[in-house]
């Protein structure tokens, strides 16, 4: 391929001059095409990766701002307020149930707690019964009282649903029952009964132990006890 005259002259011109002259020339052009590659193509390079890190840097302080906004909700908004606190009531009431299903293990159920204590009476020498009769049954959790109004309408009424179903929750169980017996014999028979109950296979929670003298040598014992179930429903005296 011929070479314009014009570039042949300017070879023609390069090879005369002297070797130090060529590296001169060399490097003279090497640096002309650094810089014109540094200008057509590295500094656009330069300018739109710039551009780019500036558009991450907005959007991360946009999602930044987002999540912050979204903590701030949850932690002021009402009804997310309410789910947490009726999520923590729910884990209290969990634990205690398993607590009390721990403890509970050999408590007499309590149908069969009247028939016991006559059982046990039929044995004892001594012992006249002046009294056998239960007192009611009442749930072990009271359910939680509705909270006062406050001047946020809405948090009191999600507070309130909450509070609602933590109630329906803790009326599902587990109940007190609750037998009152009083008794009248000696000091000594009396101490023997109560040991004899005391000895059953099955345990009672006693609540009241009461002793009144009456004419000597007799006294009179007022004994409640209590067990727990999870049936609300009662076999009367």
């Amino acid at each position: 391929m011929k070479l314009p005259a014009a570039l042949q002259r300017n070879f023609a011109k390069f090879d005369n001059l002297s070797l130090r002259e060529r590296a001169l020339v060399s490097a003279a052009v090497l640096i002309a095409l650094v810089m014109i590659w540094t200008v057509a193509v590295f500094d656009r390079i330069s300018a739109k990766e710039r551009f780019l890190t500036g558009e991450v840097d907005t959007i991360q302080n946009a999602i930044a701002t987002t999540s912050q906004s979204l903590s701030d909700l949850a932690t002021t908004d009402p009804t997310t307020i309410a789910l947490n606190k009726e999520k923590k009531l729910q884990g209290e009431l969990k634990e205690i149930n398993e607590q009390l299903a721990s403890r509970s293990g050999g408590l007499i159920a309590p149908e069969r707690m009247v028939q016991v204590i006559h059982d046990v009476l039929a044995h004892q020498h001594g012992i006249a019964l002046v009294s056998l009769q239960n007192k009611g049954v009442a749930p072990l959790i009271q359910p939680a009282t509705q909270p006062a109004a406050t001047a946020d309408a809405a948090a009191t009424d999600a507070e309130s649903q909450a509070v609602k179903e933590n109630a329906g929750a803790t009326g599902d169980g587990p109940y007190v029952h609750t037998v009152e017996l009083v008794i009248d014999g000696q000091y000594l028979d009396i101490l023997d009964y109560l040991r004899a109950l005391e000895a059953l296979p099955w345990r009672f929670n006693w609540k009241v132990l009461e002793l009144a003298a009456r004419r000597y040598p007799l006294n009179r014992v007022t004994i409640q006890l209590t067990t727990l179930s999870m049936d609300k429903d009662w076999i009367g005296v």
